[in-house]
């Protein structure tokens, strides 16, 4: 007998362990496949390896598994276990171990379009042909690793198939995605650009990411590189649109910013800069869209009613793990503060100081122990002996 993970509990370990992608490179047994059935022991094993190898299910998941007889559901007891009328191609499963089995990434995709919303969808696609992972959880942290899939890949399996739970959606979903993300940053401007008019993006169709351009011979004096990437090419208006995060703000890497910009403005291309903050700021982000309409000749005229509101909206989803960070990080600050402050009233109640009397910054009068003599040598000097360092001249001698 045998088991077969698939749906989150698949995608959970694409994300943690992501050299199983590297594994599928022989077909699996069938019989394996198409009889797996999901037995206690089975379940146990399939557990303590993800347990092995860090991945971690959501609190209230199960494990998910697939089988192919109604009847082998019977034995799925403490999991979810989803019944396949279709039997895919051995090639789109992977063997993890002995009789544990996972469904390759693009089969894991597909099972996606049935429980993720459009918007995630398109953020899952990206991470799945991008060079990061975000993992499970919901912050904004990632890993960086080599891309699982790629948008080619993905189509040709989509349109490969007929009639399945999903299909539609996947299919209109890869349509905004491009390859070669570095960061879910990235990913997210992106995103902006290529969802559809309706969901608050621009619907440009023209969009090349990480995008390669070779230094021509007259840009070369302008520059030390020989090549350039883009993060996000427009070719209709071969337009150059880069996102810069704080590495950017280094002194140095402005000055090589500045040598790129030369150089691609001297090869002909025009250059959109999208900064952290203006991403980050509503106001300003409209301004940058605006620009990059009037680069592609997107006509207001042709955007939806609302159209800034539909943006507005897209641009929150986009970027809600950046913008709760934030939240958490300003809450931090601000709990920290509040400790800070108990412990410093605290530290007063134990010295019996009061921290808001009003005279606890007098100078004290002075005494005999502070008289400076006329004719000392320190006369008219800061005396180490006197209160906060305080300076006394002649009129100042002892009664």
């Amino acid at each position: 007998m045998s088991i077969v993970l698939s749906h989150t509990t698949a995608k959970a370990v694409y994300q943690a362990a992501h050299s199983v992608s590297a594994k599928g490179i022989e077909s699996c047994n069938p019989v394996a496949i198409y009889g797996s059935c999901p037995t206690g022991t089975l379940l146990d094993a399939a557990a303590e390896w993800l347990t092995k190898h860090d991945v971690s299910l959501d609190a209230n998941d199960s494990l998910e598994v697939m089988v192919f007889d109604c009847r082998n559901a019977r034995y799925a007891m403490d999991c979810r276990c989803h019944v396949s009328s279709k039997r895919f191609s051995c090639s789109r499963f992977i063997e993890l171990e002995d009789n544990i089995y996972i469904v390759g990434v693009e089969l894991c995709a597909l099972q996606a379009a049935t429980y993720l919303p459009f918007r995630e969808l398109v953020e899952y696609y990206f991470e799945l042909c991008g060079a990061y992972s975000l993992g499970t959880g919901s912050s904004s942290s990632y890993t960086e690793r080599f891309p699982l899939t790629s948008t080619e890949r993905l189509k040709q399996f989509f349109n490969s198939i007929t009639r399945c739970d999903g299909l539609a959606l996947a299919r209109k979903a890869i349509q905004c995605v491009r390859d070669g993300c570095r960061s879910p940053m990235e990913t997210a401007f992106v995103m902006m650009l290529t969802l559809p008019k309706s969901e608050g993006g621009l619907g440009i169709k023209g969009v090349e990411t990480d995008y390669e351009v070779k230094v021509t011979a007259a840009a070369k004096g302008l520059t030390r590189r020989k090549k350039f990437f883009m993060d996000a090419y427009l070719k209709k208006s071969r337009t150059d649109v880069e996102y810069n995060g704080f590495y950017h703000d280094a002194e140095e890497n402005r000055a090589i910013d500045e040598e790129r910009k030369n150089a691609l403005a001297s090869m002909g291309y025009g250059i959109i800069t999208v900064s952290r903050y203006s991403f980050m700021h509503a106001s300003a982000f409209v301004r940058v869209m605006e620009a990059i309409q009037r680069k592609e000749g997107i006509r207001p005229s042709r955007l939806p009613k609302d159209f800034q509101i539909m943006q507005e909206d897209l641009r929150l989803f986009v970027l809600r793990r950046f913008i709760e960070e934030r939240k958490r990080i300003r809450e931090q600050l601000r709990q920290d503060s509040e400790d800070r402050q108990r412990i410093d009233l605290e530290k007063a109640a134990l010295e019996g100081i009061t921290l808001n009397d009003p005279t606890i910054n007098e100078v004290p009068a002075i005494d005999d122990m502070q008289t400076v003599e006329p004719d000392s040598p320190l006369f008219d000097q800061t005396s180490s002996l006197t209160p906060e360092g305080r300076v006394f001249g002649a009129g100042n001698q002892a009664g």
